[in-house]
This record gives C-alpha cells, structure tokens and sequence, in this order.
C-alpha cells in the first residue's frame, strides 16, 4: 500500500520545484476496547490507545494534499512502521523527525521536500541536526532568545518591533475559521546561538552547538475591519530564492491539511476509533488501506477536466451527503460515494440489471 502511495506522490512531483511534507502526531483513543491487549497509554492513565505519527505530502503551489509517505503506530509492545517491516525504536516524538527525514530523501520523490512541523519541534539542539544533515524545515517557534543584528533579543520582541515599524504588509486574502480574513507578513534574520538541551535520564544537559541564521517570518491573520485573529511566529532554513515571505507564510497555512486527514480518518469517513480488529497489527494494516483509498479521493480531487468533474459529481450524488452551496463537493463525500458506487457494482455484477430492476419492482 504505502508504495502505491510513493508512486502517487512521485507522480504529482513531476514539474514541481518543492513538495511540502507536514509532519504530525494524533492519538487514536479506543477506551472501551478490552479486547485489545496492546493498548497504550496515552495522554493520562485513562486514555488508552495508540499513537499515530504521518509524514504528509502536499503541493506547495496550493496545498492540495497527495498522500503519506511515511507512517507509524507505536501500541504497548511495538511500533509498527512502513519504513521497516522489522523493530525501530519508540522515540520520543521529536527525535521521530530526523529519522523520518532522511527515510524520505531516501525516497527519491522526484523533488526538494520541505518538512512543516508545528510548535512541538521548536528545539535548538533538533534544529542543528537537521540543517546540519542538509533537511529543509520550516517550523512554528515559541518565544525564544535569539540574536538579531548582534544583539540578543526575543522572537516576540522582534516580531512587535517589526510590527510597531510598519513593516508588515498585506499580501492578499485568506480563511480564519471560515471567516474571511487578509494575510499580513515580515521576515527579519535571526541566529539561534544558545546551547541546545538534551535528555540524560530525567536530567537536561546543554548541547553546545555553532551559531545557526535562520528567517524569521511573522504572520498574521487580520480580519476584514484590521483586527488580529492569529500569529504564526515560524523559522525556517528554506533560502528567500527558493520562497519568498508570503510562501512561506502560506507553506505553514497548508499544514492544517494534515489536521483534516486525521479528521478525515477519525470522524469525517473512516470512523477509526471504532474499528474492532483486536490489536495494533491489525490497525495499522486496516489504516494503510483507508490511507491508500484517500489518496485515490485525493487525485481525483486535483483533477479539472470535464470526465472526472462528472464522476466526482455522480459520487456526491451517490453518497447522499448533504453540501454546502459553497462547497459542492467535499472529501469525505466522495469517499462515501465510492463506498456505495463499489458496492453497487458488486450487486449488479452478482444478479445482473433484469434480476435487480425485479427485486426492485417486486418489493
């Protein structure tokens, strides 16, 4: 399955310059499942299930999404992996980055990746490891000490000073909660140049490393009358050649595709929290399929032509999902509509049209 998946990506990386990879974690609560000998433990002792973790692969032109390549699912007594049929170690979520980095170059996916993490891997230490291995990432940091122009300040310090001057500029429109909203952006240099830390035990000790210049962008969300919704402070070592401010102000905006995967495959479609295979195993091969049938939802979504915008509409039509106006078409929609679709095929293939319009007819 996941190799169909790498296929549909290095497909979609034909012509492209970048392919954006978000990298993400989402546990999978199955509370209730006594049958299920490998749960873990999850967030607190009441919560059991499993912890999934997905590289997932998105245009950086639009942020439409193509598939995973890369996934996981650590239970009590194993994690289970498409990178390796046999045992890799249960890390700690970041450390998961690098390791899932260099399995994608490996890849071979036919363009530059650049890795979108949220704020969870905003460390000093991680942040030299990749740049130091060659990765390009873009990250949302917390607050943190840097220097700028030689003197030591903060990132929320630098992003007010960058505001108070005037300097961030609108860049055009964009959805904040399905609101309408306009995008603001600014970029200034920093250094990250403090020692990292790293966990011996249950101590933290100081990693210390060389000085790493990284861009610093700010974006916010403002709506129609000027306010503030939201502010995104990222860093990133992708160079301004490769992506100027507001692409890389949009390249984090289509992280939340992965957020609608997990969506997708927890409540909007798939109802994964409610499968009964009896252990992780089991999952996971289920999930690689579900997975492997979005990403078939998801290239008929990028398709235009007049052929599959008639098929889409004849799943939405078979699903029975009632739209939106504004969104005829949905994802998980047409996720439904192949479900009935295939199975309608099977019943037609099994009694043939006569036997069918008869039943039909008789009951």
């Amino acid at each position: 399955m996941i190799q169909f998946m790498h296929q549909a990506v290095r497909h979609e990386a034909s012509g492209n310059d970048v392919l954006l990879a978000a990298f993400d974690w989402c546990t999978l609560g199955f509370n209730g499942h006594d049958s299920k000998a490998d749960l873990a433990t999850l967030t607190h002792e009441h919560d059991r299930g499993y912890d999934l973790a997905t590289v997932f692969t998105m245009r950086a032109s639009d942020g439409a999404p193509i598939a995973p390549v890369d996934v996981s699912l650590k239970t009590d007594k194993r994690v289970f992996s498409t990178r390796s049929e046999g045992k890799i170690p249960d890390l700690p979520h970041i450390d998961q980055v690098l390791p899932a980095m260099r399995y994608v170059r490996e890849l071979n996916l036919g363009a530059p990746v650049v890795f979108v993490v949220d704020r969870e891997a905003d460390s000093i230490n991680h942040w030299r490891q990749w740049s130091q291995d060659g990765h390009l990432a873009l990250v949302r940091g917390d607050d943190r000490t840097v220097l700028r122009e030689g003197k030591e300040t903060t990132l929320v310090k630098t992003a007010e000073a960058l505001k108070r001057h005037g300097l961030l500029r609108d860049v055009g429109p964009a959805s904040y909660r399905g609101r309408r909203a306009r995008l603001h952006v600014v970029e200034a240099e920093v250094v990250l140049h403090k020692p990292g830390r790293r966990n011996v035990g249950k101590k933290k000790i100081e990693v210390p490393g060389e000085p790493l210049p990284l861009r610093f962008v700010v974006a916010e969300v403002h709506d129609m009358k000027g306010r503030k919704l939201a502010r995104w402070m990222l860093l990133t070592n992708v160079s301004a050649e490769t992506a100027d401010t507001a692409k890389i102000a949009h390249w984090y905006y289509y992280r939340w595709r992965i957020e609608t995967m997990h969506k997708l495959l927890k409540s909007s479609g798939h109802q994964l929290e409610s499968w009964l295979q009896r252990d992780g195993q089991r999952i996971f091969n289920k999930l690689l399929i579900a997975l492997a049938a979005c990403t078939a939802i998801w290239r008929l979504e990028r398709r235009h032509d007049k052929q599959s915008q008639e098929f889409k509409e004849l799943l939405m039509e078979l699903s029975g999902r009632q739209t939106k106006r504004s969104k005829p078409i949905t994802t998980s929609g047409l996720l439904a509509g192949v479900w009935v679709l295939q199975k309608s095929l099977e019943a037609h293939a099994r009694h043939g049209p006569d036997k069918l319009k008869a039943m039909l007819r008789d009951s």
